[in-house]
């Protein structure tokens, strides 16, 4: 099977998937964190930094630069038999995306019970809300500041600039307008990685910090040219 055929059936099957019942089993013991946040403001590095299982997805795109298989994603090309794991429900969850690749979370990339992290874009949040995991606790992770930010993501090409930058945006509004997400300023990586492991055990993180990264929020959608969508504005 090539991947274009591939891509056909899997799409044709993403909207009425459903995991096994031994995967639903598994996932109601698991508390996934999810790391969220526009592209270049460290969701990798914080997960790695993390002392609790990352989970990796299975994808069919291509390795981008500075890439590894089986460190960042499970890049995989046996079309056949993800296609068999999707009939026996042996993926948490998939989805084919718009450039025609597909993303999934295998069972297997989930430990047995207990705390795990993932980066999740925004916008799919929702969908794992309804996978059955014992909690789903959203973390957006925000830049140290605009100048900053745009200095990581700036060696991108153009035409891959502008999709994360139309990317982020999207991102930021859907986290400013859901009240579950918790706001995380990557300004230090010790700081920062103080305030993720106080929201894991449930103790109070620093005010100040949180504000600030919400307001980063604000910040970057004015200087994205995105100033008059005020109803997304956070209140603080």
């Amino acid at each position: 099977m090539d991947k274009k055929d591939f891509i056909e059936w899997a799409r044709k099957l993403q909207q009425s998937y459903q995991s096994s019942g031994d995967v639903k089993s598994k996932l109601a013991k698991v508390d996934l964190l999810a790391i969220v946040g526009p592209t270049g403001v460290g969701k990798t590095t914080l997960i790695n930094q993390l002392k609790v299982p990352s989970v990796l997805s299975d994808v069919t795109r291509d390795l981008r630069e500075g890439e590894k298989n089986n460190q960042n994603y499970h890049f995989r090309e046996d079309y056949l038999d993800i296609l068999k794991e999707i009939k026996s429900g042996e993926f948490a969850q998939f989805l084919v995306s718009d450039t025609d690749d597909f993303y999934g979370t295998h069972a297997n990339a989930y430990p047995d019970e207990g705390w795990c992290s993932m980066a999740i874009f925004a916008t799919a949040i929702p969908d794992f809300r309804k996978l059955g995991f014992r909690k789903v606790v959203p973390i957006y992770i925000m830049p140290p500041g605009y100048v900053e930010w745009m200095r990581r993501i700036g060696e991108l090409r153009a035409g891959d600039l502008n999709v994360r930058i139309a990317e982020s945006i999207t991102s930021i509004k859907t986290a400013l307008v859901d009240s579950d997400y918790n706001f995380v300023l990557n300004d230090n990586m010790e700081l920062a990685l103080k305030d993720i492991n106080a929201i894991m055990n449930g103790e109070q993180v620093d005010e100040h910090r949180a504000r600030l990264a919400k307001e980063s929020a604000d910040i970057l959608l004015e200087r994205l040219g995105d100033q008059d969508d005020s109803m997304y504005f956070s209140k603080v």
